[in-house]
């Protein structure tokens, strides 16, 4: 019944007889970046309506704050990270990836005159620094095991500085009370811009191509309205098609949303290509993202994941089978569903 009443509703939503009160509300809770912005386009071209859905956006700078927010039943879709939501489940929280966002961003920053030295590929001019970071994101755990593989006791080595958002390691970078910070985007672009700090390595150097934040729901939700979670990717992946294929007219959105300078927004999704927006949930990337939380002490070695239950690759499939139904001849589907077959 609640598949026959979604048809119908995106059935009227298509010919425009359907007011935001009858489309079917999802809560997302987004990080204020470029690489976030498919949700932009999905509210700003019309395809969540398009889809029966009415997404109200909310902005959070930090995932611990997001994912106590999706538990509690605030938020239906949580996007913050991909080692954040595996953090959460291996301390019990009944979470389900079902999607993807963005892969890489992430990079250190530093101050002008310490640029040089940090520039250095040598892990271990990093010994006996202080590091400012987020607890739980893809940087501590990826940088942590380069200092492992180089040899390099992180835990005795170096100091680490647990901060509570990307603002916060700026001003620590700024004032010296921190050497390097570990930042996304756009906070470093606009700490090299506001504050001249600069940064030295991106963490895409040391684990190519990570997987960063995934489409996290609670299991129950999924389970009991896979209906919905299709529409709303269904969505997404109408809005990665004109992300791709719609420069100019994708960064003046997400310009809008950011509320930042329009360069930095065109550099970091075009030009430099910082982060790549990627909707698939990429699941036979995240036990290798998995293991670098195990091997970091903060989930235990024998703590078994069950990922058929954790990564639902299902209901995307089903969203990419509807887009390429509707849209035979679009590349961008294609090369998604080649995408799909090789990671899943």
């Amino acid at each position: 019944m609640k598949k026959i009443c979604f048809i119908m509703m995106i059935l009227l939503a298509s010919i425009g007889i359907v007011s935001a009160k009858d489309l079917t509300t999802v809560k997302v809770g987004y990080v204020a970046e470029p690489a976030h912005g498919l949700f932009f386009l999905a509210k700003e071209k019309g395809f969540f309506k398009d889809e029966g859905i009415n997404a109200e956006l909310y902005e959070f700078t930090n995932g611990a704050e997001g994912f106590n927010a999706l538990t509690t039943g605030k938020l239906d879709v949580a996007t913050f990270g991909s080692t954040g939501p595996l953090f959460y489940i291996s301390k019990g929280a009944d979470f389900t990836i079902f999607g993807g966002i963005m892969i890489e961003g992430q990079a250190m920053i530093v101050r002008p005159e310490n640029y040089a030295y940090f520039k250095s590929k040598d892990l271990k001019i990093f010994k006996g620094k202080r590091i400012g970071y987020i607890h739980t994101t893809e940087a501590e755990y990826i940088f942590k095991d380069a200092l492992t593989k180089a040899g390099i006791n992180y835990k005795k080595d170096i100091t680490w500085v647990e901060l509570d958002s990307p603002t916060a390691v700026t001003e620590a970078v700024n004032k010296g009370l921190v050497d390097v910070g570990f930042s996304w985007p756009p906070n470093y672009s606009l700490a090299v811009k506001n504050y001249g700090l600069k940064i030295p390595h991106y963490f895409s150097e040391y684990k190519p191509r990570y997987t960063c934040c995934r489409l996290t729901a609670t299991t129950k939700q999924l389970a009991e309205n896979p209906e919905k979670f299709k529409h709303f990717l269904v969505a997404i992946l109408r809005a990665y098609d004109f992300y791709l294929n719609n420069e100019d007219e994708t960064v003046k959105i997400y310009t809008k949303y950011l509320k930042i300078d329009e360069a930095i927004v065109r550099n970091e999704t075009y030009n430099d290509r910082v982060a790549e927006s990627d909707p698939d949930p990429l699941k036979g990337t995240l036990e290798d993202i998995w293991s670098l939380i195990v091997k970091a002490g903060d989930a235990p070695a024998d703590l078994k994941i069950d990922w058929n239950k954790r990564v639902n690759v299902n209901i995307y499939k089903q969203a990419l089978d509807e887009v390429i139904k509707r849209y035979p001849n679009n590349k961008t589907f294609k090369k998604a569903l080649a995408r799909y077959k090789k990671y899943q």
